[in-house]
């Protein structure tokens, strides 16, 4: 029975995707990069042809390769923005330098972590660079995810020759 010609790239294409994401999920833990579990739990991947997508949250791009300054005007940040800053801020612990850990000091403190970030940029600890978590998840990697493709390639070719040779006996 003949089989799909990319059948063996496909099947490691998906294995490598699920190492992959769990590569990412592991690296962004050991970096500090996680507080709420969101970034983490939205990595993803998907098969497109021959290639992998990493899917990810739309702020996880940002974690990842770092942000300019906005382009928006110091001090204008959005309501959602705050929100997300204090789900974060919680996550971690994080306080305002008050005695007085009221709703309103906190929401004013994520309102400034925001203008920061929309002034600065984000992950200022690599110099708004970002954490380059694909990046370093992939040099680790990538022995081993050539050597999955490879394998892959070289029994798709076979499959196809026997595919072949099959044919010409008949």
């Amino acid at each position: 029975m003949a089989r799909n010609v990319n059948e063996n790239l496909v099947a490691a294409l998906t294995k490598v995707g699920k190492y992959y994401v769990d590569a990412s999920r592991d690296k962004l833990k050991s970096l500090g990069h996680h507080a709420t579990g969101r970034l983490a739990d939205s990595l993803d991947y998907e098969i497109a042809g021959q290639e992998i997508n990493i899917l990810t949250t739309e702020y996880g791009e940002a974690v990842d390769m770092g942000s300019q300054p906005s382009s928006r005007g110091f001090g204008k940040v959005s309501k959602r923005f705050v929100e997300d800053i204090l789900s974060w801020a919680s996550a971690k612990g994080i306080r305002p330098n008050s005695r007085h850990n009221t709703t309103g000091n906190m929401r004013k403190m994520a309102y400034a972590i925001a203008r920061t970030i929309q002034k600065d940029g984000i992950i200022q600890e690599y110099g708004n660079q970002g954490a380059k978590v694909f990046d370093r998840v992939y040099a680790e990697l990538e022995d081993r995810i050539g050597e999955d493709i490879l394998a892959a390639y070289q029994e798709d070719v076979e499959d196809i020759l026997d595919n072949i040779n099959n044919n010409k006996k008949k």
